[in-house]
């Protein structure tokens, strides 16, 4: 399969799609939760400029691993310990997406313990198991491309998303980074301001369908070529906005302008797929 394509199995992607955007839409009575998310990780997740694996891919994982882990003591996980025809739901989703496992019956086996005796907690190190061997983490990579891949085309999420990141970029002092990260600030809370990658624009052009994510203006080209593109971030760098495709935005000449320094509302419409 070509690189830049990606299969979507569908495996509770909507599922976890809605997660993502409940969590955003109220950060504040999850905070606990999302401090664990980036505590003492923060210059790798955010003041890294346009990594491919985005923010939204990051904070993606970090729910359905959330999810992932709260569900071993639910109620389908205590059947898969009484029921040999009951599967977990970490073997479910690995065959789902192609991904080769005995399951987790052959790995008690493998452990020496009947399924009458095994315990949460033999659940808890089949999970860790599969950390380890590298299943789970592809399972878990292939789920967070899938929720970006939903995702990364609604602006007003991105832009809760890279409001709550912002919050806590701002809480970063320069003077605490390592020598070889000082660069990444400017200053206290403010990250530098950081070259464009070409990758970067080619998403979020077609992203916004080659219209200004504020008027919606045509700035495909294909009415007039005078029609200048802005690539330009949702929350901006003065605000803790950070270099990630997930925070750039395209912008006519006169919306730029306006915009400044400014945080300006990103459209929540979009052009109809037909009429």
């Amino acid at each position: 399969m070509r690189e830049e394509l990606v299969e979507m199995a569908y495996f509770e992607t909507y599922y976890y799609a809605n997660i993502v955007h409940n969590v955003l839409d109220n950060p504040m009575g999850y905070l606990r939760n999302l401090n664990n998310w980036h505590e003492d990780r923060e210059i790798g997740l955010f003041l890294q400029p346009f990594p491919k694996w985005s923010v939204l891919h990051e904070f993606a994982q970090f729910i359905i691993e959330e999810l992932m882990y709260e569900r071993i003591g639910d109620v389908a996980s205590t059947a898969a310990l009484s029921n040999s025809r009951s599967q977990l739901w970490v073997d479910q989703a690995l065959k789902h997406h192609g991904i080769q496992i005995p399951g987790f019956q052959n790995w008690l086996k493998e452990k020496s313990v009947l399924l009458e005796d095994a315990t949460e907690d033999h659940i808890f190190d089949y999970h860790q198991d599969l950390h380890l061997t590298g299943e789970l983490d592809e399972l878990l990579t292939q789920l967070s491309n899938e929720v970006f891949f939903i995702l990364f085309g609604n602006r007003a999420l991105l832009a809760k998303l890279n409001a709550y990141v912002s919050g806590v970029v701002q809480g970063i002092e320069k003077a605490d980074l390592e020598p070889e990260h000082s660069a990444l600030l400017v200053k206290d809370g403010v990250p530098t301001r950081a070259h464009i990658p070409e990758w970067v624009r080619r998403a979020v052009f077609f992203r916004d369908r080659g219209m200004c994510a504020s008027c919606n203006k045509d700035l495909s080209g294909l009415v007039t070529i005078a029609t200048p593109k802005h690539f330009d971030h949702i929350v901006p760098l003065a605000e803790g906005g950070i270099n990630d495709v997930t925070n750039m935005q395209l912008l006519c000449d006169a919306c730029n302008l306006v915009k400044g320094r400014k945080l300006v509302k990103t459209s929540s419409r979009y052009e109809a797929w037909y009429t």
